[in-house]
Order: C-alpha cells, then sequence, then structure tokens
C-alpha cells in the first residue's frame, strides 16, 4: 500500500492484529529485512513495515535528512490515525526513531534502538559499504551514496536531546562484530531516562533480528511491560 505524507509517496504493508509498532528499516535497504522481525511480532501487535523516503518503493525523489524522515513517520501516524505505537528502528531506522521521539514526544509510547546512531562519523566507511553491500536487500550503489552522505553529513544528537525523550526506551547492539561502537549505543541509553541496553554477544550489525533468542526474548518482554 501507498500513502503520501509529508509531500512524498510513503509504501507500507500492515501484518496482524494488537497494540500497534512500526518497524523502521536501516539505510538503503527496504521492508524484506523488517520483515523477519515482523513475523515474530504479528501474532500479538498490528506490524506496520515502513519502507522510509529513499528507500524500497517509497518515493526516491525527495531531500534526504533524518529530519524529514521522521516527519514522514509522525505524518504517518495522524494521516492513520495510529494509537500511541510502539517505534523499532533498525540502524539508520533508529535514527530515525530517535528523532521521531524528540521531535514528536507525545505521538509513540515505546521506543526500540537497534544497532542505532546519534552522532556522526561513528561508523567507518569502508566497514559500512562492505557491510552494506552484502545485504540481500541492498538497492544499488547510487541510493548507497545518497545514505553513505547522509551517514556522514547528518547532524549529531545531543545529550540534551537524547534526554528529552519521556518514553522508555530499549537499545540494543552487537558486540564487537556490530560496526556501530558499544560506546555509541551506551552514549544513547545513559542519556535517555527510563532506557535500558542489552549488549547482544557474538551478534554483527543487526543480524540479531534473524534468529537471537536473547534480542526476541528481551524485545517482547519490554514490549508486554
Amino acid at each position: 500500500m501507498n500513502i503520501e505524507v509529508n509531500n512524498i509517496k510513503i509504501h507500507y504493508e500492515v501484518l496482524g492484529s494488537g497494540k500497534p509498532i512500526i518497524l523502521l528499516n536501516p539505510n538503503s535497504v527496504n521492508t524484506g529485512l523488517m520483515k523477519f522481525i515482523a513475523n515474530r511480532l504479528k501474532d500479538k501487535y498490528k506490524v506496520y513495515l515502513f519502507d522510509r523516503r529513499c528507500c524500497g518503493k517509497s518515493e526516491k525523489n525527495c531531500i534526504l535528512n533524518y529530519e524529514e524522515s521522521a516527519k514522514d513517520v509522525y505524518e504517518f501516524i495522524n494521516k492513520l490515525n495510529i494509537d500511541k505505537p510502539y517505534l523499532l528502528g533498525c540502524s539508520g531506522g533508529g535514527t530515525v526513531a530517535l528523532n521521531v521521539a524528540i521531535h514528536y514526544p507525545k505521538s509513540i509510547s515505546k521506543l526500540v534502538i537497534c544497532s542505532g546512531v546519534a552522532r556522526n562519523n561513528i561508523i567507518k566507511k569502508p566497514n559500512y559499504a562492505k557491510v552494506i553491500e552484502k545485504l540481500p536487500f541492498y538497492p544499488n550503489k547510487k541510493i548507497n551514496e545518497m545514505f553513505e552522505k547522509l551517514n556522514y553529513e547528518a547532524p549529531s544528537i545531543t545529550k540534551d536531546e537524547l534526554g528529552s525523550i519521556i518514553v522508555p526506551t530499549l537499545v540494543f547492539n552487537g558486540s564487537e562484530k556490530d560496526i556501530v561502537p558499544q560506546n555509541e549505543a551506551e552514549y544513547i541509553s545513559n542519556n535517555i531516562n527510563h532506557s535500558k541496553l542489552i549488549i547482544l554477544e557474538k551478534s554483527g550489525h543487526c543480524n540479531y533480528v534473524f534468529k537471537n533468542k536473547l534480542f526476541y526474548g528481551k524485545l517482547f518482554e519490554f514490549l508486554e511491560q
């Protein structure tokens, strides 16, 4: 399905029923990756798979920054009358989710960040490219270059901005195999009130969404509290 929000076309899918949760994909990939999470959640939750701007089947000829992406999510919530959804973002989707929680604090009720980034230049370029290009959902080099540029030019999220987040927050990160350093996850979690950090040992960048029992155990525990 498609919907126009913030003057662009956004593609989305809906699975299951129950309390709503919106899933935000990483940079450069589409909703395919997020279906691994959606299929685990759909029996208990109404899951919205959201192709972020410049990703998947959503519009690509548009301004690309995290602030506008957050506004897309906010208008999506309002236009579909979604009541205080949970919001989960992976990698760059986590950065968008943080911006939603900062700029539109009353629009969501819980926040989950999976290997998200708050400060620019945290991910080293060669590692980023190697990881992205191995993903089965990798679209094309041109789109990836747009997101690489975003990754290095986006303004950092400050401690004060993180401190303004009012919803309960769960932060996941892989260990030494994650291209997002553990101290970035600590920076995010330590500066958000009512936040919990879980480091998933022997896990890489968001690959724990595929079959990591600890990830899903802690995710369900947090959502059901």
